[in-house]
């Protein structure tokens, strides 16, 4: 399936750091446990040998985040979205999950305006961001990458979108070919139950359409817009 991207949102209000220390000693108890699950079931080990030891000598957190070493913060963070988040519901998972090579054309486009912002800003999303000072993501394993932005930055990136490439109506409408517009009245005509679908369809607008419907989804939540890149 290769990688895709996928959308979380926070509707504690708290950005990504604070929700991690909040549940940090409950986060390190279930990640050594699991890993000696593993150990006792499958004779292998669960995530990485060094956030184990790290768990294991830190059951507890006095330390900001930000001042761990950063490829250790990095699998840490992956493995609280990722994994461990989706066990007490802290984030929730919404929005379209698609593969990560549909949003190739769009980072094109979004190159091409050669808007500084806009690209720093699209980059968290679609390749990832530290929280070590929004450094380029890379952990241990890099098995997944987290990005993020706060309310103020995802709403200035929906702002940037709509200023150079309209709202989703609008880049339809702009950007797709008369084949790709054809096969969608096709594929509503014969729709069943309103459902449809499209197979082979990648306009070249397809991820800055993704991001928007997330962004449109989130609009009205004061909090950070979080992606898993898998």
């Amino acid at each position: 399936m290769g990688q895709r991207i996928h959308f979380y949102k926070n509707n504690w209000n708290n950005e990504l750091e604070d929700l991690i220390l909040e549940n940090y000693s409950d986060f390190a108890e279930w990640y050594v446990k699991r890993n000696q699950a593993s150990l006792e079931e499958f004779d292998e080990m669960y995530g990485t040998e060094q956030l184990i030891d790290f768990f294991n000598s830190n059951r507890n957190i006095e330390t900001n985040l930000k001042e761990l070493d950063k490829k250790l913060l990095d699998e840490l963070v992956a493995e609280f979205v990722c994994e461990y988040s989706e066990s007490i519901k802290v984030l929730d998972f919404f929005g379209p999950s698609m593969n990560k090579w549909k949003y190739i054309e769009s980072t094109k486009l979004v190159s091409k305006t050669k808007d500084s912002e806009f690209i720093t800003l699209w980059g968290y999303l679609i390749n990832g961001r530290s929280l070590k000072n929004s450094e380029k993501f890379d952990s241990y394993t890099n098995e997944y990458k987290i990005g993020y932005l706060s309310y103020e930055e995802h709403s200035k990136l929906k702002e940037l979108i709509i200023q150079y490439f309209g709202d989703l109506q609008g880049m339809k409408a702009t950007y797709w070919t008369k084949s790709e517009k054809k096969k969608l009245e096709n594929a509503i005509r014969n729709a069943k139950n309103g459902s449809y679908y499209l197979s082979n369809h990648n306009p070249v607008t397809s991820g800055l359409e993704y991001v928007m419907e997330a962004l449109n989804e989130i609009k009205d939540i004061k909090t950070q817009l979080i992606t898993g890149i898998e």
